[in-house]
């Protein structure tokens, strides 16, 4: 059975979804073959047209209930699809599979309890069809109003036309509705698609009563309707939303909810005969007739998981928008870290330092990130409050964050001005700062991790074991061959760079040198592994590298190897706050902390300090839930798009395949290579920059 589509843009479209061959005059078209198009466009009307030719099946497409983060006109990737191969959904002169499953399916308790749970979540985290769009301000609706809401939709749309309404006149339903309520204010919600200068509207606002109220903004409908007791609509599929949040809903058209007893329909359909309770309509269209996928997972999905991730992402958006400050990027970290921040709508501005600052109002809306500790916290937090007092800005309060590294970083290393796949963003604290409380620590502390994401996380371990991923890559791995004696327990220590800041914040004033002494002072007999950091090595950092110092404690000096190889072979890892125990505690190895890291104080490490903020004993599993998983921000390497782990980590091994194929067959590395690339990759930004300043 092939699945044969009338238009390439419609296989571009729907790749997710279904592998779609393109149809021309020489294919050779079988009877079990399906023919594909979108809706009651022309694709869809010529799939039709070629099934009832060729005796074959056709099947038409449309977009899901909820569908993307921004809109569709926008090319937004899309989570859900509908597949209907009798009609489809909006067209009420014809059945279609879900008026027919409407009709006929029964379902179990099972199924309504798996809806009401999808509906609550759909409340409690506002997602609708399209998800970038506003709150509503506390202020914007005057108290002790009875509100009614006419939902606007566009021009010429194909529900319209099909939902028997095409040459209804909208304001005809805004008359009906302010005789209907008379004592009610009357606002009229704009569709987002009018609102972005896409379309049309359905709607003309020159003759509308002075008394009715435009909402012009693109507030989110969920948080919107909360504040309506009625709708009026023709076919605005934000109509069951309505219903979802308890409002009654007028229908002047036939939307697939429509004539099932939930709504005060105007027209009836006769093919419509069973009545249906909202969480059988929601489960049979939302979850039996829709099909999901995470584009940030790049996999089939469910109605769970992409609500979820819809939530993630629109909080992502939202914590992107409006002015961002940053503040303590180097140039080259400014050339990388623009798509961690993209959104729709927000301005980013490099400072140089506090003082330039100072050219700048302030608004309520901006936010400031910090790299690492390169700018005092509390320091800019002062500055803030004082600039927004000395500029009349009542209630304004700094939204600061400070950016790291993500634990998964790259291939190859950071101070070779390696682009970073993840960083991480935190407006509590820093994770590798123990004196205080880090948004890593929070979720680790209270999150409730379900068995989705558990189940997720179980399969990145095997990933990151599989491929001997660790936050640095691109070095080769081996086998490394030490002169322990048979039976004698082994020992890793990998080294730090010194004047790093978990070194600094978490290693209560522990160098390397102290570690070593005292894990040979604790372990006598042990066969010590002594690994210095790739960064000291290559001479780009500071830190013990001194084989003298070193083999006075440590039994063996291993270099130039991954940090997998290194933990393989040995029993225990001793560290101070590497991320290196973190690795050691995903291959299952004991691991032993003299400083504070953020994977220490959860009750899988024996840790020499104690950290009283951290109460709860984790799982391996749920640990890298929240270290991995809901922590960081990843981006695709290629694309530059935010994207999850298991998709950043599935482009990472094809790129280091690469990348061990170019270092090891055609160069030797050496301090000189190393050199030649960080200069070349100066060279690349200085010049970029140079040319836009030309222009």
């Amino acid at each position: 059975m092939k699945f044969y589509s009338t238009s390439k843009k419609l296989i571009t479209n729907v790749k997710n979804f279904y592998s779609v061959l393109f149809f021309n005059i020489f294919s050779k078209c079988e009877k079990q073959d399906i023919f594909v198009g979108w809706g009651h466009k022309k694709s869809g009307l010529k799939a039709q047209e070629l099934a009832q030719k060729y005796n074959a099946k056709f099947m038409l497409l449309e977009d899901g209930f909820i569908r993307s983060l921004n809109l569709g006109v926008e090319n937004a990737p899309s989570f859900s699809l509908v597949c209907d191969d009798i009609g489809i959904y909006y067209d009420a002169i014809k059945p279609s599979k879900l008026e027919n499953l409407l009709n006929t399916y029964e379902l179990n308790q099972e199924e309504l309890d798996s809806a009401k749970k999808a509906i609550d979540l759909i409340k409690k985290y506002k997602i609708s069809k399209y998800n970038n769009n506003l709150d509503i301000p506390g202020d914007y609706f005057s108290k002790d109003e009875n509100r009614i809401l006419i939902i606007t939709q566009t021009a010429n749309d194909a529900s319209l036309q099909y939902g028997l309404v095409q040459n209804f006149n909208t304001n005809e339903m805004v008359k009906d509705a302010i005789k209907e309520n008379l004592n009610a204010q009357i606002y009229i919600k704009i569709h987002p698609d009018v609102l972005s200068g896409k379309k049309q509207s359905d709607l003309d606002i020159n003759f509308l009563p002075k008394e009715c109220k435009i909402i012009s903004e693109n507030f989110n409908p969920i948080a919107l309707l909360k504040y309506f007791n009625k709708v009026y609509t023709k076919t605005s599929g934000m109509g069951f939303e309505a219903l979802l949040m308890g409002c009654e809903c007028v229908c002047y058209g036939i939307p697939f909810y429509a004539g099932w007893g939930l709504t005060k329909d105007k027209q009836k359909c006769a093919r419509r005969f069973k009545k249906r309770s909202l969480e059988e309509v929601f489960y049979i269209a939302y979850m039996l007739y829709s099909q999901y996928f995470n584009p940030y997972l790049n996999q089939k999905s469910d109605i769970f998981d992409t609500i979820k991730t819809l939530a993630k992402y629109k909080n992502i958006e939202y914590k992107n928008s409006d002015r961002l400050f940053m503040l303590g990027f180097t140039l080259w970290k400014r050339h990388f870290i623009k798509p961690f921040f993209k959104a729709k709508n927000n301005e980013i501005i490099f400072l140089n330092s506090l003082k330039t600052l100072d050219k700048y109002s302030l608004k309520k809306s901006d936010k400031f990130f910090i790299w690492g500790k390169r700018v005092n916290f509390d320091k800019l937090k002062t500055i803030l409050i004082r600039k927004a007092q000395d500029e009349n800005l009542t209630d304004f309060i700094p939204k600061i964050s400070l950016v790291e590294d993500g634990f998964i970083r790259s291939i190859s290393l950071g101070s070779d001005l390696t682009r970073p796949y993840s960083l991480i963003i935190d407006d509590k604290g820093l994770y590798i700062d123990p004196n205080q409380e880090s948004r890593l620590e929070n979720i680790l502390q209270n999150e409730v991790f379900d068995e989705q994401i558990l189940l997720r996380s179980k399969n990145i371990i095997q990933i990151l074991k599989e491929n001997k991923f660790s936050k640095y890559n691109g070095i080769k791995h081996q086998d490394i061959k030490i002169n322990a004696k048979k039976g004698q327990k082994i020992i890793l220590i990998p080294a730090q760079v010194e004047d790093d800041a978990s070194m600094i914040l978490g290693g209560f004033g522990l160098s390397t040198l102290d570690l070593i002494k005292e894990v040979r002072l604790k372990n006598p007999n042990a066969y010590i592994v002594f690994k210095p950091h790739p960064d000291v090595l290559s001479g780009n950092r500071i830190g013990l590298k001194d084989e003298k110092i070193i083999l006075k404690y440590c039994d063996e000096v291993i270099k130039n190897c991954s940090i997998d190889s290194a933990i393989k072979i040995c029993d225990e890892v001793h560290t101070i706050t590497s991320t290196s125990g973190f690795d050691a505690l995903l291959r299952s190895k004991k691991v032993f902390t003299y400083g504070m890291p953020f994977y220490a104080g959860w009750g899988l490490t024996q840790d020499k300090q104690k950290c009283l903020r951290r109460t709860r004993k984790l799982t391996l599993e749920e640990l890298v839930a929240g270290v991995l998983i809901q922590y960081p921000r990843y981006i695709h390497p290629r694309t530059k798009n935010l994207c999850e782990i298991e998709l950043c980590l599935d482009i990472m091994l094809k790129m280091q395949k690469d990348y061990f194929s170019k270092r090891y067959k055609k160069m030797a590395v050496d301090f000189r290579i190393l050199i030649l690339r960080k200069i070349r990759r100066i060279y690349e930004f200085v010049s970029k920059k140079w040319n836009l300043i030309k222009k």
